[in-house]
């Protein structure tokens, strides 16, 4: 598959790859960012997989760009650079999310969400022609046939916000969850209820921005989550409402 980066893009991740290369600072471009330049869609959310602590490195990266730095989890050293620019892609400014990994690339991927989300690519490659995905659970295949598919079963035990980023994903790519990640979301639907509000509030944001959100709204429901999120709604299914109304409360 082609990697489609347009020049601001480009701009802004040569520069930060020169740095990290002053600083001899392995670093792969991953995530979501990968996967919308794979499907040539547009984005200013930019994700750094670093071989160091994202932490001390990112205020340093924010300077060079003439950005801001803004910490997001301390504990497991994720962090945020954000740069204003009039040229970026929705929103006037590129937002650069830096993690750190220990082991290798291949062990940061298996960790990830989905299959389509855990594609990498060499930082000092992607100036050239010649770059190498690096994709060891069949994500571009995914990718190609609209499949949201988790990479381990345990994934959403993991992080429970991938529940909802599932539905989320499928709905704004037009893409379909398969067969065994629908069941798996199904079966834990109700692990949604520990997610922090702010979390769940940022996908469902997205969501609803989605072309006739109402349309998913039945999918959400068929996975469990509605009821998940909403508990109160479970006792309002199949109760009728009076005679001028058309459909029951739920």
């Amino acid at each position: 598959m082609k990697l489609s980066i347009e020049p601001g893009a480009l701009a802004i991740l040569t520069a930060v790859s020169d740095f990290l290369s002053g600083q001899k600072v392995k670093a792969y471009l991953v995530g979501g960012f990968i996967r919308d330049a794979l499907l040539e869609r547009a984005t200013a959310d930019i994700d750094i997989a670093l071989a160091a602590d994202a932490l001390e490195l990112a205020p340093k990266i924010a300077d060079a760009l003439g950005g801001k730095f803004v910490p997001l989890d301390k504990q497991n050293r994720i962090c945020r650079v954000v740069v204003m620019d009039k040229k970026a892609p929705s929103g006037g400014r590129w937002q650069l999310d830096f993690t750190s990994f220990e082991d290798s690339i291949e062990q940061d991927l298996s960790r990830r969400d989905f299959t389509i989300d855990a594609i990498a690519v060499d930082l000092e490659e992607v100036s050239g022609d010649d770059f190498t995905l690096i994709d060891p659970f069949g994500g571009q295949a995914d990718l190609r046939n609209k499949v949201i598919r988790a990479v381990a079963e345990t994934a959403f035990e993991d992080d429970a916000v991938r529940l909802l980023r599932a539905a989320r994903l499928a709905a704004e790519l037009g893409f379909s969850l398969d067969e065994k990640t629908g069941a798996l979301v199904k079966s834990q639907s109700q692990l949604i209820a520990d997610v922090a509000g702010e979390r769940l509030r940022e996908e469902l944001v997205r969501l609803l921005a989605v072309p006739h959100p109402e349309r998913f709204l039945p999918h959400l429901d068929e996975l469990g989550l509605i009821t998940a999120l909403f508990p109160e709604l479970a006792g309002t299914k199949g109760v009728e409402q009076p005679r001028e109304h058309s459909w029951n409360v739920f």
